[in-house]
Formats: C-alpha cells, structure tokens, sequence
C-alpha cells in the first residue's frame, strides 16, 4: 500500500459519484447512441426505401426535365419537396440519437463542461490521454470494431456474390430485391454494432468507476466533509457552550436558591409563589462552572444550601428552562422553607431555623419523569 494511503483501493461512494455527475463526468457510452442510430433509423428506412426512392426518382427526373424551362423561383418548391420526403427520417435519426444518449449516460446538465481547459492544449496533456487506461480502450475498440464489423459484412457480401453478380448484369434491376439483399446484410451488420454497443456500454461503467475509485485519505477526507471538520465542529460546541453559560448567568439573579453538593454541583432554582407551577431550574454546573455560580449567587445575596443528593439528581435529570420533576418536589420543598424561615428568622428574629436533614444516597427519578 503506497505511503499515506495512496493507493486507490476503494470504490467511489455515492457521495463522489454524484460530485462527478455535477461535473458532468459520467460513465457515457458513444457507440450506443452511434448503434441506435444505425440500427433503428437503417432497418426503418430501408425498409421504407423502395417507396421513398420510387418518388425521389420521379421527382428528380420532372426537375431535370424541367431545369432548363423552369423559373428559378420553382427550386424552392423542389427543396420543399425534398424536405418533405427525407424530413421524418432525419427528424427520427436526431430523435433516437438524443434519447440513446440520455439512455447510455443520464440526463446531465453541466456548466462545467464549457469552461475552457488550456491544460488540455498542452503536449504532456495528450500524451497522457492517448496512453491512458480510457485512451488506449478507445484505440482497442476502433480497431475491434474495424476487425469485426469489416469481416461480418465482407463475409455477407461473398456469401450473396452470385445474387451481387445477378443484379449487375440486369440492365434494369427493381428496387425490391436490391433492398431484400441489402437488409440481410444491414441485419447482420446491426446486430454486431449492437452486441459491440453492449460491451462498450460495461467498459465506460468500468472505467468511470476506476477513474473514480479512493484512497484511505480520501475516504478519511470525505467523511471530514461529510460530518464537518472536527475543528471546526470543536469550535462550535465551545462556542455553545458559553452561549448556554452566558444564558445561565443572566438567569441567576431570579433564583430562590442555589443547592450545592458542597463543592462539585450547584443547580439554581427559582419559585416564585403564585407565579411558578413548580421550581424551575436557572442554571447548573459542575466543577468550575459550579463555583462560578455560587460565586455570583452570593454576590447577589442569593441563599447557598448543601444538599448533595438533591444537587446531583437536579443536575443529572433537568435542563436549565424545565420545571423540577415530581420526584424531586419534596426535596426541594424541603429545602425552599428552610431558606424562607431563614428570611423570616433575619426579619424577626426568633429561634433559628434548622437545615434539611441531610439524605442518604441518591433521589430516584422515574425515566420519564
């Protein structure tokens, strides 16, 4: 395996196949549209030939006839004439040629493609291509189909000598058994161009998909392309995260009170009495953030309570915005009238208050809540 990975090993993924059919590269094949053509538009055409030739000649020979006498305005109704005749046949061939070509490669609409290249003016440049993989393909097919379709129709041609030889003896041969001897040998002739346009159609398939294939690095880059740079989504996680804790901060001078584990969670809640359904959480941290909040909590004269459990579970089963789930409503209840008798106690004085017994272990919150 070369240095780096590469070695192209892989096949294209769906994702570069439809970067190359942006590009308009597409795996096209040029005999196949070339095949329906003959093959469709010869068999139609000699098969309605005798008909169309028969008129052609009548009216060739009154325009001959009348060259000399005629006005010159009278061609153009003789081109129309033409047009008329050979018109179908011609729109038929533009026809099939445009529906083979869409058949063979897609429907590709590329910009892409008008764009100049002056690499490709460049000797270097046509050396590579006539020896590449795709250009000696094209020279092995030239020459396989000069081999086969030469020999089949040369091989029709000897086997029909006498029948050849009969009609150019006959002073006046009928178009009839001229186009009889000519399909047999078209027949033939079509349906080696159609077996070559098959195999052409699997070469182009192949070779687009080898001109195509990946490396490990560029599976390893398209996939960076694909799910982002990791630097890039690295940034915007941080860049959330302090917009999340910038919201936070802003919160903290509305909570009731702030629950510590002492030294690792801090949760902020508010409930505000006829005003919040049921507490409703502020802000949470841990760590750093954690010691931020009771810092800026204590700095607004926010109450500080200890209550580890309570601490970790809101930390654990609640997002900043959510009300506290049922579970946890008598442990916080607990811990919001020992901050208002503490208030009361401040005002007016009194016996003071005792905290919330500390629980043992952690509050289960049903999944769900």
């Amino acid at each position: 395996m070369a240095e780096g990975g590469g070695e192209k090993q892989h096949g294209p993924t769906e994702r570069r196949l439809q970067q190359a059919a942006e590009r308009g590269d597409v795996a096209r094949s040029t005999d196949l549209p070339k095949a329906a053509v003959v093959v469709i538009v010869t068999t139609l055409a000699l098969g309605a030939a005798a008909g169309i030739g028969g008129r052609l000649q009548d009216d060739v020979a009154a325009w001959l006839a009348a060259a000399g006498t005629a006005q010159p305005a009278a061609a153009a109704g003789w081109s129309l004439t033409m047009g008329a005749q050979i018109g179908p046949l011609l729109v038929l061939i533009a026809g099939v040629a445009v529906v083979a070509s869409v058949f063979s490669g897609g429907w590709v609409f590329s910009l892409g493609l008008l764009k100049p290249d002056l690499s490709k003016l460049m000797p270097a440049h046509g050396l590579g291509q006539l020896f590449s993989k795709s250009g000696m393909s094209e020279t092995f097919k030239a020459l396989l189909k000069f081999i086969v379709i030469g020999g089949v129709g040369a091989e029709m041609i000897v086997a029909r000598e006498p029948a050849l030889a009969a009609l150019a003896a006959s002073p006046h041969p009928s178009a009839g058994p001229v186009v009889a001897l000519c399909m047999q040998v078209i027949t033939a002739i079509c349906a080696v161009i159609t077996v070559l346009a098959a195999g052409d159609m699997g070469l182009q398939y192949w070779l687009h998909r080898q001109k195509l294939r990946m490396s490990d690095n560029d599976l390893r880059e398209e996939m960076k392309d694909s799910a982002g740079n990791p630097e890039v989504r690295g940034r915007q996680r941080m860049l959330a995260r302090k917009l999340a804790r910038a919201r936070q901060m802003k919160r903290i001078p509305e909570a009731s009170v702030i629950v510590v584990n002492p030294t690792h969670y801090a949760v902020a809640i508010r409930y505000r009495r006829g005003v919040d359904r049921a507490p409703l959480l502020l802000a949470k941290g841990v760590g750093l953030l954690a010691a931020e909040i009771v810092s800026r909590g204590r700095g607004l004269g926010i109450p500080v309570v200890e209550a580890p459990p309570l601490a970790r579970a809101v930390y654990r089963h609640v997002e900043p915005g959510e009300p506290v789930p049922v579970a946890l409503y008598r442990a916080t209840a607990e811990v919001l009238a020992y901050v208002w008798k503490m208030q009361r106690w401040r005002a007016q004085g009194g016996q003071r208050p005792v905290p919330p017994k500390a629980r043992e272990g952690e509050i289960e919150v049903p999944r769900g809540r």
